[in-house]
């Protein structure tokens, strides 16, 4: 079957369906059916159609596939490359010179490995910050790899130790992103959207943040952005920008009133959540980078108590080193239970940041995140009889989920109603190609590099 061929039929048959909709409604030893790349039916099908495939997932859980709603794939290949730094040092010693090596080539094999890795983790739906070279080469791998997806261009114009390969002209950066988004918004058949994706206040000048602004305004794209990550990097936000901090600064330059998407926020005040709460702002938490950049833990519970949205992602492979999105969600649920108390944070709480709530950050609800008829086809499965998924029928699955699995559990991902990962394995992306494929670029990568490792 051609990747752009429309999926055949999908049936679910006999699995524990957490639907993750409004009320958390939970289906035991029933049936889940997609069709024409949408939910059909959740329940006992009444009339199965013609030419359906039928999976007999009885044991297992279905839940919606999980939402990492930022994700840097261009670094995938610098895993383990950039240890024992705080974010600023991270940056300008490792990552930016190894980014800015980055050619159309390698960053396509690059994104494709952490794409893979996304997917056979139950990931379904991504946002990327993207990288500047090679920006190209990541947009064709989301592009290619099925992934339902937000990215974009890295953009970014000035900063101390900013290599030139990264350091574009204002006006160049500008229209460069305008084409990228042209080339690539809306396809392949709906799945990838253009995101536009200035890296932080440290990085972009008056006039490129002016320039976004704008161009968000014109094209209906979002913006998504690092900030108040580390109270070093706002402490030199504020040396920078006159005493102001990352959330007045964006609304002095007007781009709170964009769709904005603010990876961290590990230092939002109650005063910052006054100010974004009627905006369309939303924030993603990424737990494991947070605690291994030595960052700061997130407040998520007086963020939600907000009303602002919040994500989960796992950053990328430089910073919390896997991608594996059920462990963020636990992780993320743990620390919150250390700062407020055991109650303050269910599985259900940790479950809803990877899928529903995790849509709404994106402004994806209407679309995906809960297992509901109309929606997009984007389900996980976890394979049955796995032990550390096993408990008592009183128990809540919610938990046994949030807090037992991981991406060895999962079994099959469909995505727009195509099955990706069947029995644990990729069924359109050949992994012994990427990783070989990955090696030759990374290697070549690090030639043009230069750095001492």
């Amino acid at each position: 079957m051609s990747p752009h061929d429309p999926p055949p039929p999908l049936l679910l048959r006999g699995g524990t369906v957490l639907t993750l909709d409004s009320a958390a409604t939970v289906f035991r030893g029933t049936d889940v059916l997609l069709q024409d790349g949408r939910i059909a039916w959740v329940g006992p099908v009444p009339e199965v159609p013609a030419g359906t495939r039928i999976l007999d997932v009885t044991g297992g859980f279905v839940l919606p596939g999980l939402i990492q709603g930022h994700l840097h794939l261009g670094q995938t290949f610098f895993r383990g490359l950039a240890e024992e730094r705080r974010l600023l040092a991270w940056l300008r010693e490792r990552i930016w010179p190894l980014e800015a090596a980055h050619d159309d080539e390698s960053a396509y094999w690059c994104s494709l490995l952490g794409a893979a890795e996304c997917l056979l983790g139950g990931t379904t739906t991504i946002q990327d910050i993207g990288i500047g070279p090679g920006a190209k080469g990541l947009l064709d791998a989301i592009a290619v790899s099925g992934l339902r997806a937000f990215a974009g261009q890295c953009l970014m114009d000035s900063g101390d130790e900013l290599p030139a390969a990264m350091r574009a002209a204002t006006d160049a950066a500008l229209a460069a992103t305008e084409a990228l988004g042209d080339r690539f918004d809306r396809g392949p058949e709906g799945r990838l959207r253009y995101v536009l994706n200035p890296r932080f206040i440290l990085s972009c000048s008056d006039p490129l943040w002016e320039g976004i602004r704008d161009l968000a305004g014109r094209r209906g794209w979002p913006i998504h952005t690092h900030a108040l990550e580390q109270r070093d990097e706002t402490e030199a936000v504020r040396q920078l920008k006159g005493g102001r901090d990352e959330i007045e600064y964006f609304a002095e330059q007007g781009v709170l009133a964009a769709d904005l998407r603010l990876a961290h926020g590990v230092w939002l005040t109650a005063a910052h959540l006054t100010r974004v709460r009627h905006e369309r702002f939303s924030v993603v938490h990424c737990p494991s980078s947070n605690l291994k950049l030595g960052s700061g833990i997130a407040d998520l519970v007086a963020i939600r108590l907000s009303g602002v949205p919040v994500g989960l992602g796992c950053d990328g492979a430089a910073c919390s080193n896997q991608l594996d999105n059920f462990q963020e969600l636990r992780l993320a649920a743990l620390l919150q239970k250390v700062q407020h108390g055991p109650a303050a944070f269910s599985g259900l709480d940790a479950l809803r940041l990877a899928t529903s709530e995790g849509a709404h950050a994106l402004g994806l609800q209407h679309e995906t995140g809960t297992l509901e008829t109309g929606k997009r086809a984007d389900v996980v499965v976890l394979a049955p009889g796995r032990p550390e998924l096993w408990g008592a029928p009183e128990a809540d699955p919610h938990d046994l989920v949030a807090f037992g699995a991981s991406r060895a559990a999962v079994r099959h991902v469909v995505v727009d109603g195509h099955l990706l990962v069947e029995e644990g394995r990729l069924t359109r992306l050949d992994l012994e190609e990427i990783l070989r494929e990955s090696g030759r670029c990374l290697a070549a990568l690090l030639r043009r590099a230069g750095l001492r490792l």
